[in-house]
């Protein structure tokens, strides 16, 4: 693979064409999911008004798909990881119209998972020096099977982020900032172009979903499909960064990328199982349920959470590409600011003198 500087409209194309084709295809879609019933209604924990299309997933598969076509061909995606891509939307769509059981849903996104393994020969081969004896370094098949527990993670973490207007979205938009940063600064040209297609394409789709007044009469939301690519994506770019021989990036580092998804899965888990509930059962429980209960608004919660979601990646950027920490104490700073997040959660409230009072006014929304 050649390693030249593609030039800045090369650099541009991908995240245009991902931002205008998704864009339209949510404004196209929108009556269609109203007629085959892809919408979300209000009641029991979802909060939102009115009936919403569920369409931004599909939507941004096909801002990626076209974006992928427009990349210089030595680093466009593999067609295994565009294909696992179309799988998880595929089932996610039909979740998101039947409600499908997540035991159902689960092999479906191992096959997607494993697609990417096998058909493209993406593993995670060095987990880093997690503990300051070496770096961790994986012979198959446990490559693959730690790489399959990641990318099914990934993909359930950020379904359990979508519970409120623009969260995920806006969580996966730093999170590909992020990559496209560190991708650029060691010219890894294929994660950055996947990285600046994922922002043109989440871009488009907050424009429907962000929580404000002006986009309230054409609001649309990801679904379980839009959620699951963009955690399916995102992995995928830790993979790519992390594993590259030429990244000064490593696992560890990546980590702190699209740490607020990972401290709410891990901890969501952990507080389900110690109760005795399924895994996969719902609760109230989420950060951002914890804001809303300590008396912030819908936009209020949502500030916050992306607020604290920048510091901890700006944070670890810090301390990987200027600080230089050493791997074992990246890791047990990541571990301890995601106590620290756990501690915040259950107190909210104390968060209300440090906000402007407009974060504390009702305000309508999912």
């Amino acid at each position: 693979m050649t390693s030249t500087l593609p030039g800045f409209f090369e650099f541009a194309a991908p995240a245009l064409v991902g931002f205008i084709v998704a864009l339209l295809a949510i404004a196209a879609l929108r009556p269609l999911a109203i007629k085959v019933d892809l919408v979300d209604r209000p009641g029991g924990r979802k909060m939102h008004e009115g009936v919403v299309p569920v369409i931004g997933g599909l939507a941004m598969l096909l801002g990626l798909l076209v974006a992928f076509g427009v990349m210089p061909m030595p680093y466009q995606p593999s067609t295994a990881f565009t294909a696992a891509c179309a799988l998880l939307i595929v089932v996610g769509l039909v979740d998101d119209r039947f409600d499908v059981s997540p035991w159902l849903r689960l092999p479906v996104h191992a096959a997607a998972a494993g697609l990417l393994i096998l058909g493209a020969g993406w593993s995670v081969t060095s987990l880093g020096d997690v503990f300051g004896f070496g770096p961790i370094v994986l012979a198959t098949p446990w490559d693959q099977l730690v790489t399959l527990i990641l990318l099914m993670g990934a993909i359930n973490a950020f379904n359990m982020l979508d519970g409120m207007d623009g969260l995920a979205g806006a969580t996966a938009l730093i999170g590909f900032a992020l990559m496209a940063f560190v991708s650029a600064a060691d010219g890894l040209w294929e994660s950055l172009y996947v990285s600046l297609a994922g922002l043109g394409v989440v871009g488009a789709f907050l424009i429907f979903n962000v929580p404000a007044l002006f986009n309230r009469t054409f609001r649309c939301f990801m679904g379980d499909a839009g959620s699951t690519l963009l955690g399916f994506v995102l992995a995928w770019l830790c993979v790519a960064v992390s594993q590259d021989a030429r990244s000064s990036t490593g696992p560890i580092a990546v980590l702190w990328f699209v740490a607020m998804p990972i401290y709410e899965l891990l901890w969501t888990m952990i507080r389900r199982i110690s109760r005795g509930a399924s895994p996969f059962r719902p609760d109230a429980e989420h950060f951002h349920h914890l804001l809303q209960r300590a008396g912030f608004s819908v936009r209020g919660a949502f500030g916050i959470y992306l607020m604290i979601c920048m510091a901890i990646g700006s944070f670890g950027l810090v301390l990987h590409e200027w600080v230089q920490i050493a791997d074992p104490m990246l890791f047990l700073a990541f571990l301890l600011v995601g106590v620290g997040v756990v501690r915040l959660m259950y107190n909210a409230a104390a968060l209300k003198r440090f906000v402007p009072a407009a974060f504390l006014e009702s305000s309508a929304g999912r």
